[in-house]
């Protein structure tokens, strides 16, 4: 089998139907689907790369929507470039739904508040793709509209948690997911594209492997409000990955 869909779900029923919809309609046939019970949520990704038979693994949120040619776009990819280990793509949250998600309180405000975190979290980049700022933050840029102009393979620093493909072989090499991050498990999958790129394999992002993420707040949003457990996700991947360069 070429690929494997591995979503990861809890108390989401309604959004899961319309996932699993998107996937009923791909132009791409050759690929099987893989529900896995989110808790805790890095254990649930681990599990599903290991039950999965594809040559290529790929997560998805719950949340989402898929463009019908999705699967049929990462998987030429793949095909086309050997050179790429990874790959992502437009992650497109309705500018309605913004509000949805704390990383994206900044957005529209002009107060000096939100110019201070454009400039010193987000490296005044605030619509690039893919890329980990200087203090080890994402750049949000997949989730804007703007991203869809993009033409070609774009190298990028890390991948989209819920558009997420890797070559399974790959994943296997670096031993999957670290289990060390909890909860909510923010920036474990930075972490294992990170990885995977560090064995010389090319990170790529395509505006043609998008999606719509309708990011809600159900399911597994409530356990985002758990700060202090988030925090010391990104303490941790911050420790491995960032003071490394410094």
């Amino acid at each position: 089998m070429e690929l494997s869909v591995i979503i990861c779900t809890s108390g989401r029923p309604e959004s899961l139907t319309k996932v699993l919809q998107s996937l009923k309609q791909q132009s791409f046939e050759d690929f099987e689907t893989l529900i896995m019970r989110e808790s805790p949520l890095v254990k649930a990704r681990d599990l599903g790369w290991r039950k999965a038979k594809g040559e290529i693994v790929a997560w998805i949120d719950d949340d989402v929507i898929l463009d019908k040619d999705w699967a049929k776009n990462l998987t030429a990819i793949f095909q086309d470039h050997p050179e790429a280990g990874g790959v992502s793509g437009p992650t497109i949250v309705a500018e309605n739904l913004l509000k949805n998600r704390l990383v994206f309180w900044w957005y529209g405000k002009k107060i000096w508040l939100a110019k201070l975190w454009v400039k010193l979290v987000l490296d005044n980049q605030p619509l690039a793709v893919g890329k980990i700022t200087k203090i080890g933050w994402w750049s949000p840029g997949s989730n804007f509209k703007s991203c869809l102009k993009l033409r070609g393979l774009q190298d990028v620093d890390y991948l989209e948690a819920c558009n997420m493909s890797l070559r399974r072989k790959l994943v296997k090499k670096v031993g999957g997911f670290d289990l060390n991050y909890k909860g909510t498990s923010e920036w474990c999958e930075l972490d294992l594209a990170m990885r995977v790129k560090k064995l010389g394999y090319r990170l790529v992002w395509s505006n043609r492997v998008k999606l719509e993420h309708q990011v809600s707040r159900s399911g597994v949003f409530v356990k985002r409000r758990n700060w202090p457990e988030r925090i010391k996700n990104y303490l941790y991947f911050r420790k491995r990955w960032l003071l490394k360069r410094q």
